[in-house]
């Protein structure tokens, strides 16, 4: 019953069979049989199939909600299973895409050189989807820098990353006021992301008019400050290769007392953590207590 509820699941979540059928390793005829099957132990028709796709009938929408908490509580099934399996394993870690390439990199890399029995697979994504791939048990942990209130989660914070000013080499040195932004571009991630949720609430709280111009990463940002299309708002960590060589300039910013992101390890709070859980936290913590 349970791989019947996946395959319905990852139908109506894709909207086709065609493309659910990768990651299924299914073939559509085989889906079409699972669909079936599962309509027959319901009774109900659950799903309308046109040219177009594939649409949940009343019905499908309310098993929907069942059946991806029946999902749910299978992975937390397996997950109890495994928690105190020792070493070797997979370790599966959802972060914010700015922790992905700033913060992580230098900390897997010792936890691969010190457990080589674990795989680690990193899910770059934005945090929102992060925490809901870590509620979903479809994830082990996740490294994110926005505030994650739940009692279904414990948070540990790792590192204190400062926002800074950034603009082109040879700037001032001096602290920066957000007000010097009014009528100036400003280059940011995409909407929906925490970063950019953080900086355009700031200037919105204190009134300061600027042209936000999107940019799909911190990378893509970087190279148009250099090349004076714009300034920036980004973590110290994004930018340190780049201030230490004199490629840009990086300004703290007097008026806006909060501006820093507090980049922190969730877990779920409820059951036993795996060991590997437990160990790659604990080296988190230990790299970032080091450097400071």
């Amino acid at each position: 019953m349970l791989n019947l509820l996946e395959t319905f699941v990852a139908v109506a979540e894709a909207g086709s069979l065609n493309k659910a059928a990768e990651p299924l390793h299914l073939t559509q005829p085989a889906i079409t049989r699972q669909l079936r099957a599962l309509e027959r132990e319901l009774g109900a028709v659950l799903l309308a199939r046109s040219p177009q796709g594939v649409t949940l009938t009343p019905a499908g929408e309310r098993v929907l909600v069942h059946a991806r908490a029946a999902l749910v509580e299978l992975r937390a099934c397996r997950e109890a299973a495994r928690a105190d399996d020792g070493a070797g394993g997979r370790l599966r870690i959802a972060s914010g895409l700015m922790a992905t390439l700033y913060v992580l990199p230098p900390v897997v890399a010792q936890f691969q050189a010190t457990h080589p029995d674990v795989e680690i697979e990193l899910q770059p994504t934005h945090q929102k989807i992060a925490v809901e791939r870590l509620l979903g048990y479809e994830v082990d942990a996740a490294v994110i820098a926005s505030p994650a209130r739940s009692a279904q989660l414990r948070a540990t914070p790792i590192v204190r990353d400062p926002l800074l000013l950034v603009g082109q080499a040879g700037g001032s040195g001096e602290p920066a006021r957000l007000a010097e932004l009014a009528g100036q571009i400003l280059l940011v991630l995409p909407a929906g992301t925490g970063l950019h949720e953080q900086v355009a609430s700031a200037l919105k709280r204190r009134k300061v008019g600027s042209q936000l111009v999107e940019h799909p990463t911190a990378e893509t940002i970087k190279t148009a400050v250099r090349l004076g299309m714009g300034l920036a708002i980004l973590p110290a960590s994004a930018v340190r290769a780049e201030t230490a060589d004199g490629a840009l300039t990086a300004r703290p910013i007097a008026d806006w007392p909060g501006a820093t992101r507090v980049v922190q390890l969730l877990t779920r709070s409820s059951g036993r953590e795996p060991a590997s859980v437990r160990a790659f936290r604990d080296l988190l913590v230990r790299h970032y207590d080091d450097g400071r």
